[in-house]
């Protein structure tokens, strides 16, 4: 049964959001530093599919919202390539639970594809090729912006996707 809330019971709810980062992320200082900035609670926990999601109290987001997060364009082509099976294993999962999940990329624009301003020898016309397919096979959005917007943009994603589980009663507490 579907439990709805008010707005205030909703605003409260979320003071109570903690983001959950997957174990195997390393390199991501700038992003937890600006939840230690911003008092965001954050935990380290392994994570299936994805590197970064969202709690309420015991009830986790892991299985509805998602961010996965590339550090720059070769990383990215190197799923494409090297890892592909792997990488799409991942999406697959995400797909199956029917997850939503934001494709972060760090370092890199749509120009730069194009420009081909990347180490990678994955042409500019086969990585936009992907990326636009995996958008729609695998039901992402693909997010580009500077390291110093990442912790932003995630916990934007993960606040507002709690919120609107909330107010449309498919995130019991």
């Amino acid at each position: 049964m579907r439990q709805y809330y008010s707005d205030k019971e909703i605003a409260e709810l979320l003071k109570q959001t903690t983001i959950v980062v997957d174990t195997k992320e390393k390199v991501n200082d700038h992003i937890t530093g600006y939840f230690k900035k911003r008092n965001i609670p954050h935990i380290n926990r392994s994570l299936t599919t994805a590197d970064y999601s969202a709690m309420i109290g015991d009830m986790t987001l892991e299985h509805d919202i998602l961010t996965e997060r590339k550090a720059n364009i070769d990383e990215i082509a190197g799923n494409f390539t090297v890892d592909r099976k792997r990488f799409e294993n991942e999406f697959l999962r995400a797909k199956a639970e029917g997850c939503k999940v934001f494709l972060i990329i760090e370092n890199c624009s749509w120009s730069d594809i194009l420009l081909h301003n990347y180490r990678s020898k994955l042409l500019p016309k086969s990585l936009i090729a992907s990326l636009l397919s995996w958008q729609v096979r695998y039901n992402i959005s693909i997010i580009f912006c500077k390291p110093s917007e990442t912790g932003q943009i995630i916990y934007g994603i993960l606040y507002y996707a709690a919120r609107e589980a909330l107010k449309s009663g498919t995130l019991d507490i």
